[in-house]
């Protein structure tokens, strides 16, 4: 089965506080965008788990092979999957594209293990995996609250947003640990813009603030930085 694994940007993303859990308390509208890695997943009979196409991470530690191994353990499943992915979202970028392959991992292996789990379970199972992971299978413009596990989509109207085609996005090459922005976020960041982390992320990573300012030169607007950096993004017209 060839599945695409979609991107996304955090529209707006709100830090509300720290957690007893030691996570942040989160509230983001999350769009899908074009950009997508594809994964070939296919059924191993034998039981085993496998992973290629990892980006250079350990297959033990890739959110693909952490949602197949989850899903297992949640429905008893004896099988195995073979999963390859090709890449083409970058790697901390603020894009979400290991927890995009996760999800698509979780859908496909939904259907070719015919576990038949509702969308719910599997958001639920998600949330285990990643904080990205559950409103990544929604696979739609949907409201993220809590760590990420809290997930529903929007309805149609009920903001106003581009469509994906309209979304402009640019990586400056700048690997950002959101471990780290998290640690420098300061409660003065609130309310600065549409991402609460983007002043955190800009003090770590100057090239950002230019990489910004470079959208806003060719005219996009409503140019934001996506999640924790240090991918950014414009809107066409």
């Amino acid at each position: 089965m060839t599945v695409e694994a979609h991107a996304k940007i955090n529209w707006t993303l709100e830090v509300l506080g720290e957690r007893p859990d030691g996570y942040h308390e989160l509230k983001s509208v999350v769009l899908p965008i074009a950009l997508c890695d594809t994964l070939e997943v296919e059924v191993d009979g034998s039981g085993s788990v496998s992973v290629v196409g990892c980006g250079g991470i350990p297959q033990e530690k890739n959110l693909a092979w952490l949602s197949a191994m989850a899903l297992r353990k949640a429905s008893g499943c004896g099988l195995g999957a073979r999963i390859a992915i090709e890449k083409r979202i970058p790697a901390g970028g603020g894009l979400g594209g290991g927890s995009a392959d996760a999800a698509a991992v979780l859908k496909a292996l939904n259907s070719l293990w015919r576990l038949d789990m509702p969308e719910i379970e599997l958001c639920k199972i998600a949330a285990g995996v990643g904080s990205d992971v559950p409103v990544m299978v929604l696979g739609a413009p949907a409201m993220m609250e809590g760590r990420g596990e809290r997930v529903r989509r929007l309805e149609r109207g009920e903001l106003e947003l581009p469509a994906p085609e309209d979304i402009v996005v640019f990586n400056p090459g700048i690997f950002v640990s959101t471990p780290m922005v998290f640690r420098e976020f300061r409660e003065s960041d609130r309310g600065l813009g549409v991402n609460d982390l983007q002043p955190a992320a800009i003090r770590l990573h100057p090239g950002i603030a230019d990489a910004l300012r470079m959208l806003e030169s060719r005219g996009l607007k409503r140019v934001a930085m996506s999640g924790s950096g240090s991918t950014v993004y414009g809107v066409k017209g």
